[in-house]
């Protein structure tokens, strides 16, 4: 069986996970666009 890597983050780039949720009925990682504060004031 292999192994999942907890170093690994299973986000695409510039995401990043917040907790898990439901889809499908599989438990998934639940991937959030990173905040930036680049051009807010």
């Amino acid at each position: 069986m292999a192994k999942e890597k907890k170093d690994k983050d299973p986000c695409w780039k510039n995401y990043e996970q917040i907790g898990t949720k439901t889809k499908d009925g599989k438990t998934v990682p639940n991937c959030v666009p990173k905040k930036t504060d680049k051009g807010k004031k």
